[in-house]
């Protein structure tokens, strides 16, 4: 008898065979390696890329990227270039990042919301700028900077940049003005020629952002505007100012207070403004010094752009007025608040004393050097009286021509020029032609037949010292009014003429 097919029991399904958990956690381990290595050819294409995009050009401006093993040398140009293009720009946006100027934070502006190109933008808060050597300090911070960038309309290449630079400070009130100002660039050679201008702005603004550490600024009151353009030249930053100052004045510092001060380290007397001596120390110091308001603008920049030249600083372009502040109140350190302190004291003195008692005050205070012997605190030689006495054995009214060109020529460095008399004969012979040169107010003969006596003893000095020769040098005649001038430390004495 057949049995159905349906009555039949159903035979169980083979069971498929059970898998070890170790089988999976090697097939997801190969996974996983397999992501990382794909993932690692394509950082290793993206980096190819990228380096062969930013390689910089030969003699290109460039920058370091990154930290070994995974650093670039990048070209600048083509990362301004990248930057500000929408794609990379807008991915950009919102990214902080910390640098040696301090942490700035990218942001992005679409095309259309402020102008018709896109604009990136740098904030850095608060910002560590630094300053090229020999500007008299390293670097200025600030609490805060903003730099906006954008291609000019008809450029694709980054080679035409423009933007706006906002420098904030925090004024000695507690206001916080915003100095800002328009800047243009164009690619020149490595990199970008950058021209800058700042509209009018108040001095104290400027004062708040470049010296806000000044005591003065709490107490005074100073009026005038700065308006300033500059060229700086990228990467090298060689940098040209071109203020424009107008109506500065400084009013609470007491200035006035100072009229009838003493000097505490030499005889005060009353000077001849029109004496040689007066006339010879404002022909070393300051040639300009009835012409200025106490400082001298182009003297300035012209001293400020040598010292940038230099590397360091050398000279600093000091009028009379600001070298007699220094004296006062600003001291010796060569530094940028030094300086800005001596031009607001200098610029409230010559509203509070006049010239004429201004020049008397700096030749009554002025330093020459020390004595070689007594307390030290009684060496300093304070005021051209003091000198005249100390080197000359006369008063300073009595003191011959040749004889005033020799402490003028000595201010610049006193104890430099001492030295060399002790050891040479006399101070800086150079420098004694040409403040001889530069005297006004005198005849000219008489002026003319210094320089050529000066010059005359320098080339006989010169040949005595095996050095130039003294072809076509006549010697000394018999018309020369002569005056015994004692060398320093050693008790001799050399005979100088003056027609």
């Amino acid at each position: 008898m057949t049995t159905p097919l349906a009555d039949l029991p159903a035979t169980p399904a083979p069971s498929a065979p059970r898998r070890a958990p170790g089988h999976w956690r090697r097939r997801l381990l190969w996974a996983a390696l397999a992501v990382a290595l794909t993932g690692l050819v394509l950082l290793g294409a993206l980096g190819a890329v990228l380096r062969a995009a930013l390689a910089p050009k030969p003699g290109e401006w460039a920058v370091d990227i990154g930290r070994a093993p995974f650093s670039l040398r990048a070209s600048v140009p083509q990362l301004v270039w990248l930057g500000t293009t929408p794609w990379v720009g807008e991915r950009l946006h919102g990214l902080r990042v910390a640098t040696r100027l301090g942490p700035v934070t990218v942001g992005w502006v679409p095309a259309g919301a402020e102008g018709p190109q896109p604009v990136l933008t740098l904030h850095c808060e608060p910002c560590t700028l630094p300053l090229p050597a020999g500007a008299g300090q390293a670097a200025l911070t600030l609490p805060a900077a903003q730099l906006a960038l954008s291609r000019s309309i008809t450029d694709t290449n980054g080679q035409h940049l423009q933007g706006s630079l906002l420098l904030g400070a925090v004024a000695a009130n507690g206001a916080r003005p915003v100095l800002s100002a328009r800047w243009q660039a164009e690619r020149r050679g490595a990199g970008w020629q950058v021209a800058l201008r700042w509209q009018d702005a108040p001095v104290r603004d400027w004062l708040a952002l470049v010296g806000p550490d000044l005591p003065e600024l709490r107490s005074i009151q100073v009026d005038g505007t700065l308006a300033l353009s500059a060229e700086l030249t990228l990467p090298g930053r060689q940098l040209h100012i071109h203020p424009v100052l107008t109506g500065l004045a400084v009013q609470g510092l007491g200035t006035a207070q100072w009229a009838h001060l003493r000097a505490a380290c030499g005889p005060t007397v009353q000077h001849d403004p029109r004496g040689w001596l007066a006339r010879a120390v404002l022909a070393a110091e300051d040639q300009n010094f009835y012409e200025h308001p106490g400082y001298d603008l182009p003297a300035l920049l012209h001293n400020w752009q040598g010292n940038l030249r230099a590397g360091a600083v050398h000279g600093g372009g000091s009028t009379l007025t600001q070298q007699l502040a220094k004296l006062m109140v600003a001291g010796g350190d060569r530094t940028l608040q030094r300086k800005l302190r001596e031009l607001l004291y200098a610029v409230e003195m010559e509203q509070t004393l006049g010239k004429a008692r201004i020049l008397q005050l700096y030749l009554n205070l002025a330093p020459w050097g020390e004595r070689a012997d007594g307390p030290p605190a009684q060496r300093a030689l304070c005021g051209a009286e003091a000198a005249a006495e100390h080197w000359f054995k006369l008063p300073a009214r009595r003191l011959s021509p040749r004889q005033a060109v020799t402490l003028a020529a000595m201010l610049r460095n006193p104890q430099r020029e001492a030295n060399r008399w002790a050891s040479e004969g006399s101070v800086d012979r150079n420098r004694l032609i040409w403040i001889a040169e530069q005297v006004r107010g005198v005849p000219i003969r008489t002026r003319r037949a210094l320089a050529a006596q000066l010059t005359q003893e320098r080339d006989l000095w010169l040949a005595s010292a095996g050095g130039v020769g003294t072809a076509g040098v006549a010697e000394p005649s018999g018309a020369f009014l002569s005056a015994m001038v004692p060398v320093p430390e050693r008790g001799k004495t050399v005979r100088l003429a003056v027609k």
